[in-house]
């Protein structure tokens, strides 16, 4: 092995910078050149990002003149900058399969070069056929050979490789040819909580691969031990969006519930409250069971970094335990008129809650929610409903929300449509009551739902303002009201029509829509009005074509209070005070007999 010293060490000038995939051929000093075999050296860097702890190759090319059949080719590479403390030795290696040309002129692939250390030797001795002129041009697959070394520390580093046939032994002579690469190496990057990858599954099956996002929750499940609810998969990635392998997972739950972490995709239960795998490659799964308590378990995965130990997190997601036995069903309307044979409201598995409609799209008639006696809501329940009285509510439909959709309330709630009876007539009421039976026969029941029956065609309608006057850009109510011919509001889900203004006004105008207990209002409330008063003062009306048989059209007054008629009524108030003040000023002065 031949030893490399420092004790004549050159400065050196880098001429590539880092990301150039070849350094250009640089001659030592063409006139001396006899001294050596090679005419130049051409250097290209084989790793693409340089790290902390992992090799560094160097592919080596050159040009060479003629030769003697017995001629050898020592090439030495040494580091002549590095970081403070940065210093480590380099080692060698031939290239095999690197192409024809390189075969003619180097031989080596008949047999193998000597590779000692840090310098690489050429030629017969190797093994090889006698050298001749010729060049490779060193790539990321070709060379004569390389060399790499293995950084300690993160820097920029120079190698220099040169044809050490001179005298002075392991130091770069002027007339020997030679080459310089630089090379910036980074960090090694270290497990990341937040760039590796993490999917949640809800359920016992296997695990979704590894995702960019994932739930922050899952579905609610029942507190049976022994039995996997949810699964998360965990894609360990460095500090530089890599993979990175051997790395340790770590999952943690706190309240209910055991985790288990694993290789395998494959269904399997939580042992305990804490669990950890050190991984061979960088997938890893979280799988999770109840513990037999009913309450919200939040489970916390963590990576730690094989190398420095350090520890971050990947994410959390929370998953509801419940106890099967429902201690409460609770009721709340939605809607309240019904009409004959009508259906009313949604009943889906997803229903979203933003208008009146029949379909997913509306709310339901009655949203119920089943839950246990520690308040877990309970999922997957068959609701009965029952009517007391059929003349008047003939069925309610109940459906459990899915989990597989996106329902406005989510897994343990249910959504009921309500149909009047076909024979039902204005103004009669009845009531609906929900129920469940445990296994323990015991019968849980919602309060009461009351429901009255309304005619499904207006006769008498109305439009009406929430003030007689406003200030110019006020929040305006509008409301619409609608009576059968029995003088009772129409039935839910009855179409109501737009209103348009005799003035500008601001925000938008309330758009055809549906009355619901014989009302239609431009808003929930004023405090969330979405149209506003004329921005100039005087009277202005609103109207409507009705939707009764003759499209009678209705209408309604108000008025903006003008601004500058009020600003007056101040400055008249203003000046007969200041007259008022001028009298006393004068009496006082008579009193006082100043003139």
């Amino acid at each position: 092995m031949k030893t490399i010293s420092l004790k004549k060490r050159i400065a050196l000038v880098a001429v590539a910078a880092l990301g150039s995939s070849l350094v250009a051929s640089v001659p030592a000093n063409a006139a001396n050149n006899a001294v050596g075999d090679v005419v130049s050296i051409n250097l290209t860097r084989v790793t693409t990002t340089p790290v902390v702890g992992s090799a560094v190759a160097v592919n080596v090319g050159l040009v060479t003149g003629a030769n003697s059949a017995s001629t050898e080719v020592p090439l030495t590479a040494v580091l002549t900058k590095y970081p403070s403390g940065g210093f480590v030795q380099t080692t060698a290696s031939v290239l095999t399969g690197t192409g024809s040309t390189a075969t003619a002129n180097f031989g080596y692939s008949a047999g193998s070069a000597s590779a000692s250390g840090a310098v690489l030797t050429l030629g017969p001795a190797a093994g090889a056929r006698a050298l001749s002129a010729g060049s490779v041009s060193s790539s990321t697959t070709v060379g004569a050979g390389s060399f790499s070394f293995t950084p300690a520390i993160a820097g920029d580093y120079e190698l220099t490789v040169w044809n050490d046939v001179g005298t002075n032994s392991s130091v770069v002579d002027t007339n020997e040819s030679r080459q310089t690469i630089s090379i910036t190496v980074a960090a090694a990057p270290v497990a990341s909580g937040g760039a590796s990858l993490f999917t949640v599954t809800s359920g016992s099956g296997t695990a979704n691969g590894a995702g960019s996002a994932s739930a922050t929750s899952v579905a609610p499940a029942v507190r049976t031990t022994g039995t996997q609810v949810a699964v998360a998969a965990v894609a360990v990635r460095g500090s530089t969006g890599a993979a990175l392998n051997g790395a340790t997972v770590t999952a943690s739950v706190s309240g209910s519930g055991l985790v288990l972490v694993n290789t395998s995709s494959s269904t399997a239960a939580g042992t305990a409250r804490a669990s950890s795998a050190t991984l061979t490659s960088n997938l890893a799964y979280v799988h999770v069971s109840a513990d037999g308590s009913a309450g919200k378990g939040t489970v916390t995965v963590t990576v730690t970094d094989p190398v420095t130990g350090a520890t971050s997190t990947v994410g959390t997601f929370d998953v509801q335990f419940y106890s099967s036995t429902v201690a409460t069903l609770t009721a709340t309307q939605n809607y309240s008129v019904l009409g004959a044979s009508r259906v009313t409201g949604c009943a889906s598995t997803t229903c979203t809650g933003t208008t009146y409609s029949t379909g997913s799209a509306g709310k339901p008639a009655v949203l119920l929610v089943a839950k246990d006696s520690g308040g877990n809501v309970i999922p997957g329940l068959t609701i009965t409903a029952t009517s007391s009285d059929l003349t008047v509510i003939g069925s309610s439909t109940v459906v459990a929300v899915d989990e597989s959709v996106n329902d406005a309330n989510g897994l343990g709630y249910y959504n009921a449509s309500v149909t009047g009876a076909p024979t039902a007539t204005s103004g009669k009421s009845a009531t609906v009551t929900y129920s469940y039976t445990n296994a323990d026969l015991t019968v849980i029941k919602s309060a009461a739902v009351p429901f009255t029956i309304g005619g499904t065609t207006i006769v008498t309608e109305s439009l009406a303002f929430d003030k007689t006057s406003y200030a110019p850009g006020e929040a305006m109510w509008i409301t619409r009201t609608a009576k059968d011919s029995a003088g009772n509001p129409v039935a839910d889900g009855v179409a109501s029509p737009a209103i348009t203004f005799s003035r500008p006004v601001g925000g938008t105008a309330p758009a055809a829509g549906f009355y619901v207990g014989g009302n239609s209002r431009s808003s929930t409330s004023v405090a969330t009005a979405a149209v506003f008063a004329p921005s100039v003062g005087g009277a202005f009306t609103a109207s409507m074509t009705g939707g009764d048989a003759a499209a009678t059209v209705r209408t309604a007054s108000s008025s903006v209070t003008d601004a500058n008629a009020g600003l007056l009524t101040q400055i008249d108030a203003l000046n007969a005070k200041i007259v008022a003040l001028n009298a006393l000023i004068a009496k006082i002065m008579k009193r006082l007999g100043v003139k």
